[in-house]
């Protein structure tokens, strides 16, 4: 169903269509302070439930990007009931898949990482208690970060990087990453693709 998008540009026929640039800012934007509001809750507030919660959404919204079509999008869709402009900013969708793709494999590891870390909170693994121990005592001496890094956060941290650029400065990661391919003959060329600031531009 991947070939279902809000407006086609060029020829109807086409596997894959365009997708305007201006909502893909704003609805990063909105991915985002959702992506802020988890590391909020699990950091600084140690609620897992609250964080889990976001994290899922936001993991249901790269699933339906990638594997049903960007229409879908819970954040696009919220952009378009308050935002309405004429004049829209076309770009390729095929490198824009490509880095919704790493955002779902990055959400998917977090959201384990969590329910791994909430089910060994009831362990008597040594490790988990010695963790659990450190983050009372960072409560009791109401530190700013009461969780340790570890990999779920570093990932969720990177995401939010990823989102950042994108809805910024314009800077789509994922989209440079998916041109290198491209040159290194990994990932095959489509003709007529285009992307903002020329970041998939192959020459």
């Amino acid at each position: 169903m991947y070939w279902k998008f809000v407006e086609w540009t060029g020829n109807k026929t086409d596997k894959y269509g365009f997708v305007d640039e201006t909502e893909i800012r704003i609805a990063a934007g909105l991915s985002l302070v959702f992506a802020l509001l988890s590391v909020y809750f699990v950091i600084f507030k140690w609620n897992f439930n609250v964080g889990l919660f976001i994290v899922w959404i936001i993991w249901l919204d790269f699933v339906l990007k990638v594997f049903i079509s960007p229409d879908f999008s819970i954040f696009w869709r919220i952009v378009r009931l308050f935002i309405k402009w004429k004049e829209k900013i076309w770009v390729w969708s095929v490198q824009k898949r490509f880095a919704w793709s790493i955002g779902l494999v990055l959400s998917t590891f977090v959201i384990f990482c969590m329910l791994l870390l909430s089910w060994y909170i009831e362990s008597t693994n040594p490790s988990v208690l010695a963790i659990m121990e450190q983050i009372s005592t960072n409560i009791t001496n109401n530190a700013l970060i009461v969780l340790p890094m570890n990999p779920a956060i570093l990932a969720c941290v990177l995401c939010i990087v990823f989102m950042f650029l994108e809805s910024v400065f314009w800077i789509c990661v994922g989209c440079k990453m998916y041109k290198n391919l491209v040159k290194k003959g990994i990932m095959k060329k489509i003709p007529g693709q285009n992307c903002v600031n020329w970041a998939c531009e192959i020459k």
